[in-house]
């Protein structure tokens, strides 16, 4: 009898513990024209144009979360310098500065010739890191 209380209240904490962590991405709204600006990204990682379609078609969810990392993950500070020209944001494919990223703070980075900086998002804050 006691086993049995043990394996129910061990099953009923494992499930509220999944239950309370567990992403839903049914509810994350991504911004349309930040969506246009880097959808060339996750197209490219995922076989170009013509086989992407089908597997965002196949896989809804992981669109959502690797746009929403590509897209949302880090942001544009301008005029972090006073000299250069304005960054582009669509011209940032925001994996090559994931080794840079930190788990508890973040981290601003420089271009040489842009007077604007990428900052990039805690890891600790990020709904999904992209692998």
């Amino acid at each position: 009898m006691k086993i049995n209380m043990r394996l129910f209240l061990l099953a009923f904490l494992m499930t509220l513990s999944f239950s309370s962590f567990s992403q839903d991405w049914s509810k994350v709204k991504l911004d349309p024209i930040k969506e246009k600006k880097f959808l060339p990204y996750v197209e490219t990682r995922h076989g170009g144009p013509e086989v992407f379609a089908k597997w965002k078609e196949d896989n809804k969810f992981q669109y959502v979360k690797e746009m929403w990392y590509m897209s949302e993950s880090f942001s544009v500070k301008r005029n972090h310098s006073t000299e250069g020209i304005t960054l582009n944001e669509e011209i940032i494919d925001v994996v090559r500065f994931e080794s840079q990223r930190k788990e508890n703070e973040e981290v601003i980075i420089t271009l040489p010739g842009f007077k604007d900086a990428i900052v990039l998002m805690p890891t600790n804050k990020l709904f999904y890191l992209y692998k």
